[in-house]
């Protein structure tokens, strides 16, 4: 895994943090493939429960790296449309991995960055968290999913202003259009991401995983097969020990102690 993609697991939570500070965590080729592996090496470990996305030295990402752009752009259409479409493999694989993924947002999140933001299941900012699909300033079209993932969190016409004009909004104005899920004081948000994580571990391992494939599924599919997709689910996990913890812990009064079983 390259060096600039770092990867920790303590407490059932994997931190994969973006570290090139030198480019403001926008990210290369290498970067891109090496940010695949990490979630796939979050998908393999059974004591990971919950997955965190974030970036070094106050940035989260700002997308592409512009620096190695023109060698890129030098290369034929057709052989960077495959490299474009192999690095942005990365979205789909969030979304298809079976435990939840954070982005914990620090400072700015714009073109690319703000589309991997996009395809985490919850996104969490601190107040100063800026964020901008800003493909148009440098002359371009979105990439990494953007005009998949923001229409379905903003709103059509919301998404096609930010694409657009590729301006950029503030944490609390992101929070507003439903773009993040939490704002946190800058001073607090390291202590209340932390808290925020602890608690999505604390969720039962198996419920979350198919609420997260059902939600997604959802999207393809009719109310029938819907219902019959959460009935199917409930009968698998009304077999797990989790489940079984869930329902002794609210006869008792007490909080449930799941443990991913």
């Amino acid at each position: 895994m390259a060096e600039t993609i770092r990867y920790k697991v303590a407490d059932a939570i994997a931190t994969i943090t973006i570290d090139r500070p030198e480019t403001r965590n926008a990210l290369g080729p290498a970067d891109w493939r090496a940010l695949r592996e990490a979630v796939a090496r979050a998908g393999d470990d059974d004591h990971v429960r919950v997955v965190a996305v974030t970036g070094a030295g106050g940035t989260f990402c700002a997308g592409g790296d512009m620096g190695t752009v023109g060698e890129r752009l030098a290369a034929p259409a057709a052989r960077r449309r495959h490299r474009l479409a192999n690095d942005a493999r990365v979205i789909r694989d969030l979304r298809e991995l079976p435990k939840p993924v954070v982005a914990v947002i620090e400072g700015h999140a714009v073109g690319a960055g703000l589309n991997l933001a996009l395809a985490c299941d919850l996104r969490i900012s601190s107040s100063l968290g800026r964020f901008a699909a800003s493909f148009h300033k440098v002359g371009f079209t979105s990439d990494f999913g953007g005009v998949y993932l923001l229409p379905q969190l903003v709103g059509v016409s919301k998404a096609i202003e930010l694409l657009l004009l590729g301006e950029l909004i503030e944490a609390a104005e992101a929070l507003r259009i439903g773009l993040v899920h939490r704002v946190y004081p800058d001073e607090e948000f390291a202590g209340r991401a932390d808290e925020f994580l602890a608690h999505i571990a604390e969720l039962p391992t198996l419920a979350v995983a198919l609420t997260k494939h059902g939600v997604y599924r959802a999207e393809r599919m009719d109310i029938d097969a819907a219902l019959e997709y959460e009935a199917a689910s409930q009968a698998l996990i009304g077999k797990s020990e989790d489940a079984a913890e869930g329902v002794r812990a609210f006869l008792q009064k007490r909080p449930p102690r799941f443990k991913g079983d």
